[in-house]
Formats: structure tokens, sequence, C-alpha cells
């Protein structure tokens, strides 16, 4: 169902700015789809290509420093990563054979499966939903319960931006009649800093770091209960029964390994990404990726450590929510594989 975030991080990098299921190789006597024994030279490596849903940019970072320091490699894998295009949907080529995994956001990924696509996600990334509403600081909007006449800015009526301001309203016990929900395709930062609306929809990666950036002071308004969340933020996706839990198991692992490198240091993401996005050359966009990667890293962590554990009661808690509002007509009865 995916409506992409196609101008995610646009503003800040510019600040002054899964092939089909390829052929699993396997050695004698190993079953397709699973580890291989050892790592040698000798021991063919499983293929896979994982989509990456947006233009290459720090958040990503994860993906290239276990490409890069081969991490993957040590599991057995040999690892395409595919950015996706602008208007591309976000499981698209996995559901046609492109990609075998793809990274992308949780709420989104259920509302596929909930329409029948045969989608489940196995690792979460962001442990923590990126999603937020921001308003001026000096707005005196300080809670979801301050909404109520205020006009919201978001992308539009479509997609995890607009899951989000669903959940603000569910959490502040409104309807969406009790608010204006003005589509302002990705203008937030205009939108808000000029008064056109009182409130926009963003990620606290992204537009909160941007209006920072600016020297533009907002409050971010928590839109979900974090002890019981509603929405899910973004994680790896694959077809149920595509590749042996191992497989799954070993992608998990190597990404983890790479989060807690690149918390260790830095600079690793900032290397890898500058070979994906070589404008970061340039002292301004490298501030603004390390700005971006400094509020992403701390989206990984859970209790204090980072993790891909996934939380089935909260994705049980999103299909609820997502059919209450009437996004989907029924939760999907398998939107997570245990890994």
């Amino acid at each position: 169902m995916r409506t992409t975030r196609r101008q995610l991080l646009t503003g800040t990098l510019g600040l002054a700015a899964l092939a089909g299921l390829t052929s699993c190789g396997s050695g004698p006597g190993e079953a397709p789809g699973s580890l291989p024994a050892t790592d040698s030279a000798t021991t063919a490596r499983i293929d896979l290509t994982i989509g990456l849903t947006y233009i290459p940019n720090v958040q990503f970072s994860p993906f290239y420093v276990a490409r890069d320091l081969g991490l993957f490699a040590e599991m057995g894998l040999d690892v395409t990563l595919r950015h996706h295009g602008a208007q591309e949907d976000s499981f698209g080529a996995l559901l046609g054979g492109e990609e075998d995994i793809v990274f992308a956001s949780g709420d989104e990924a259920v509302v596929a499966s909930a329409s029948g696509s045969s989608i489940a996600t196995f690792g979460t990334g962001f442990q923590q939903f990126p999603g937020v509403l921001l308003a001026p600081a000096d707005s005196g909007i300080t809670t979801v319960e301050d909404l109520r006449g205020r006009t919201i800015g978001l992308p539009g009526h479509f997609g995890s931006s607009y899951y989000t301001v669903l959940a603000a309203l569910h959490l502040a016990g409104l309807d969406a009649e009790d608010v204006t929900l003005q589509d302002i395709g990705y203008t937030q930062v205009t939108a808000l800093t000029t008064g056109r609306v009182d409130v926009v929809v963003g990620y606290t990666n992204n537009e909160t770091v941007q209006f920072a950036a600016a020297g533009f002071d907002v409050v971010e308004l928590a839109v979900q209960d974090p002890a019981e969340p509603t929405l899910v933020g973004p994680g790896l996706t694959t077809v149920p029964g595509r590749f042996e839990h191992d497989v799954l198991s070993g992608v998990k692992e190597a990404v983890l390994r790479a989060e807690e490198r690149i918390l260790a240091d830095p600079d690793l993401a900032i290397e890898a990404t500058m070979a994906e996005v070589p404008t970061l050359s340039e002292p301004d966009q490298e501030e603004a990726a390390r700005a971006v990667l400094a509020a992403t890293s701390e989206l990984w962590l859970r209790n204090g450590e980072p993790s891909l554990e996934v939380d089935a009661e909260a994705f049980a808690r999103m299909g609820d929510f997502l059919t209450e509002v009437g996004i989907i007509d029924a939760a999907p009865t398998a939107p997570t594989v245990a890994v």
C-alpha cells in the first residue's frame, strides 16, 4: 500500500539541502535457503537482495556497514542492496520477486498484509516509532489534547504519516472532525515556519532535525503510549517461507552487529554512506548527516541496547487500531514471523 516518503531527508541533507528469489546457492547436502555450515571460500553463499525504501542516506547505514565490513558474508550471505525509486511501491519488488527482503514501515506492512499481500515482518529496525507531531515551541500546544480546533499539516491522507495523525487523535480521544487535516505535500518545514498550519506530522529523525538546523524551536508531541504502542516503525519484511529461519536470523544478526559498531564508532556510518552519497564529503552535508544519524541511532535502542526484536503484541495492537480507524477491514492473522 506504500506511498513513498519521497522527500525523507531531502531537506535535511540539503540543508544549505528484495531479482526474485534468487537461486539459493547451497553446498552438497544443504537444504535450499539454509545457512552454510562454514564460511570458507569453497562454500556457496546464499544470494539475496534487500530493498531499501528510499534513495541512499545515512538512515540505511547499518546495511551499508554490514555489507562493507563483511558482516553479511560472515553469516554466509551474499547481499545486494537495492534502493527504491521515489514513486515505487514499498512491497511491489518483494512480491514480484525482484527483492527477497525489504526494510519498510511496520504499519504499512500490516496494511499491505491485511489487503492480501503475503508478507510478514521478522525484525524491527526502529524500536521506537519515529512519527511525531510538531508544533512551534511558543504556540502553547504541548500535548495531543491541545489539538482540538487546530490545523494539522500532513503529506496526504495516506501512508505512515496519516496513520501517525490518526494515532495522535486516538490517544487524545479526538476524531478527525475535531481538527482540520490539511494536505501540504512534503512541505512540513515551510508550512509550519510560515504559520500556514498549526501543527505538522513528521519524524523525529527527519523534520525534527531540520527544524533544529533551521533554528526554529518546536515541541514534539508523542502520538502513542510508549508502554502500549499502536504503531510500529520500519523493519525487515519478507515473503513467509521464501527462506529458512536461519537465513533471516543471519540477516538480523549482521544488521545488529553493524548497529553496535556504528554506536561505538559513528564514523563507520558516515564513511559507508559517503560511498553511496558523495555529496557528504561537503562539510555542511556531513554535519546534517551526523545529526540525522544521532537521531536515528536512538531509535534502534530497546532498554538502552540496539535490538531488532519484534514485539508481536504491538503488531496485534496495531492491527486492531488500524481496523478501528477504518484503514483495514480486519487485522492480518500472521503479520510477523518469529526468527
